[in-house]
């Protein structure tokens, strides 16, 4: 089954992906020949970027810091992805929400300090 095209406006695309949270925001630092004139690898593609410094070190057997640079990220941001894919796939690639992740009980418990 074929895949679904991309997106045809790349600042749509790009706006879908900060929606999501998963916009690179430093595509300009990912020098990985693949992504360069692509229309399907995409440095913008954080989840992607990613995904493929993973595969870069686990199938084509290159160093992590050789890896990690060519995709403009650190090691330590290698080995936080490979955990993060170790435990959850892809959705482990993708930001975590920063912020309460549940409600917030302030509105009762001002309305009962106020009563």
């Amino acid at each position: 089954m074929p895949s679904p095209p991309p997106p045809s406006d790349p600042k749509t695309k790009r706006q879908t992906l900060r929606r999501h949270g998963t916009l690179n925001p430093h595509p300009e630092t990912v020098t990985y020949p693949l992504f360069q004139n692509s229309g399907f690898f995409d440095a913008d593609d954080l989840v992607q970027v990613k995904y493929e410094m993973l595969r870069q070190v686990h199938v084509d057997q290159r160093s992590v810091s050789e890896s990690a640079g060519s995709f403009g990220l650190s090691r330590p941001s290698f080995y936080q992805a490979q955990t993060a894919f170790q435990q959850a796939g892809l959705f482990g690639l993708l930001a975590l929400k920063r912020g309460p992740q549940g409600r917030d009980n302030l509105a009762s418990r001002v309305q009962e300090y106020v009563a």
